[in-house]
């Protein structure tokens, strides 16, 4: 036997259930969620595709609901999976890509999708880490996250934290 474990989940039932009875505070926070990931993430899609397509997918089946969670976190990670998927086929869909693009495209997609996942945990976080790979910087990024510039900064020094700590850990893995 392996050391995998089994992660309960809600039935889909269960997550309309949860879906129906957010507040009217949680949605408003689940429609700034998703605009900022369709903003961020550049698709050809807008917040109300991205919001009506993670809820579908939860009630269809195809996204379990894992008990551990609520469903406010849950949402929000089934929307930042969707809006990376939907930017990550506009870049496949793009004409005439040299194969050493391609390689070094599909390198660097697979290193963003960890550093956003290391943030999982904390949203706004994972808001600015995505701005900054698109290129933004200082005031954009505060305006966007809705934060105060205090708040914005502490934010910015765990982001540098967090990257730092992994990327020890990788320097450390890479000398064995």
């Amino acid at each position: 036997m392996g050391t995998e474990s089994v992660i309960a989940h809600h039935s889909p039932a269960e997550a309309l259930e949860a879906i129906r009875s957010l507040s009217d505070r949680d949605k408003t926070v689940l429609i700034k969620v998703a605009k900022a990931y369709a903003r961020t993430r550049k698709t050809r899609y807008d917040y109300q595709d991205l919001f009506h397509e993670a809820i579908a997918r939860i009630l269809e089946g195809k996204r379990g609901w894992p008990q551990s969670l609520g469903i406010l976190p849950f949402l929000c990670g089934v929307m930042r999976g969707i809006a990376w998927d939907w930017r990550t086929q506009s870049y496949e869909e793009a004409p005439e890509a040299s194969s050493t693009s391609e390689e070094g495209s599909a390198i660097a997609r697979l290193d963003a999708q960890k550093l956003v996942a290391l943030f999982a945990d904390d949203i706004i976080a994972q808001q600015i880490v995505v701005g900054i790979m698109e290129g933004a910087r200082g005031e954009e990024l505060c305006e966007q996250s809705g934060l105060t510039k205090t708040a914005y900064e502490s934010k910015r020094r765990k982001i540098r934290r967090r990257i730092e700590k992994l990327w020890l850990e990788q320097q450390g893995t890479r000398r064995d």
